[in-house]
């Protein structure tokens, strides 16, 4: 069974380790790293995943097309 330095704060280990990121970032990143170091994902394909969820995709586009429909009593039609 593996040893988590994390599940036993009593041993002086913290959380944080001094990493500039927060916990899920600092794992997203480390995830990252490895997996490109491996030759497993493209850091483009992950850029280009990103780039489509932040501003193709989401709640704020969503917003946009509430407000057009509102504004504009074409819009449906």
């Amino acid at each position: 069974m593996a040893h988590d330095h994390h599940d036993h704060p009593e041993d002086g280990h913290e959380d944080d380790h001094d990493n500039e990121f927060d916990p899920m970032t600092a794992r997203v990143k480390a995830l990252e790293t490895i997996l490109v170091s491996k030759g497993l994902i493209d850091p483009a394909a992950i850029d280009a995943i990103v780039e489509t969820y932040e501003h193709k995709v989401g709640p704020r586009n969503g917003a946009k097309v509430v407000a057009e429909a509102w504004s504009n009593p074409g819009f449906a039609d």
